[in-house]
């Protein structure tokens, strides 16, 4: 049957690359021309059955197959998008500044001509922790006598924060004054 007016409402879930409209339409991404159908099954109902004849440049001319109550597994055609691939699309190799306590690595991968980004998020040098989004979850590493705590990027824990053997701090109490440094790095401890 060719009358498509039987068919009229029914959701077309079933076909790769077709797609129902608000306004309850059919289209079909890259053909130029679609053949459209309404079928009677075995069963007495009827189904939608859509076919593209030509592809628009850029396309392909692709078969498959959709279930239809009553008519087993007819193949149809629909557009494939041709891939030519994504220019432009490279992952960054070094970590770099996402701001304060903060660095990101940007993964970059070419989903056919889509250039598809993931952005990964550490601790800098100096914090631990964790983000996932570049502006919470690190924590600065607690300065001790005033000299600055270090930590390596990428650190969670905070007992991977540190003071320096190579740091040295002035005291003066009621016995005198100077300057100390401890003999190896001081790591925190819980």
């Amino acid at each position: 049957m060719s009358d498509t007016s039987y068919c009229d409402g029914m959701f077309v879930t079933q076909f790769t690359g077709i797609s129902q409209n608000m306004d309850g339409t059919v289209s079909m991404p890259g053909c130029s021309n679609m053949l459209a159908q309404c079928w009677e099954t075995n069963a007495g109902m009827y189904s939608p059955w859509y076919t593209c004849q030509t592809c628009q440049t850029g396309y392909t001319r692709t078969q498959t197959t959709a279930t239809m109550m009553g008519c087993g597994t007819p193949y149809y055609y629909y557009c494939k998008q041709n891939c030519t691939g994504c220019s432009d699309c490279t992952s960054d190799t070094s970590w770099s500044f996402a701001g304060t306590g903060y660095e990101k690595k940007v993964t970059r991968t070419c989903n056919c001509n889509t250039c598809v980004e993931s952005t990964s998020y550490r601790c800098a040098a100096g914090y631990y922790g964790s983000s996932s989004n570049g502006t919470s979850g690190c924590s600065k590493c607690t300065s001790h006598n005033s000299v600055v705590a270090n930590s390596s990027a990428g650190s969670t824990a905070q007992t991977s924060c540190y003071i320096s053997s190579s740091s040295s701090w002035s005291f003066s109490d009621t016995t005198g004054s100077g300057s100390a440094k401890f003999g190896s790095d001081c790591y925190y401890t819980n």
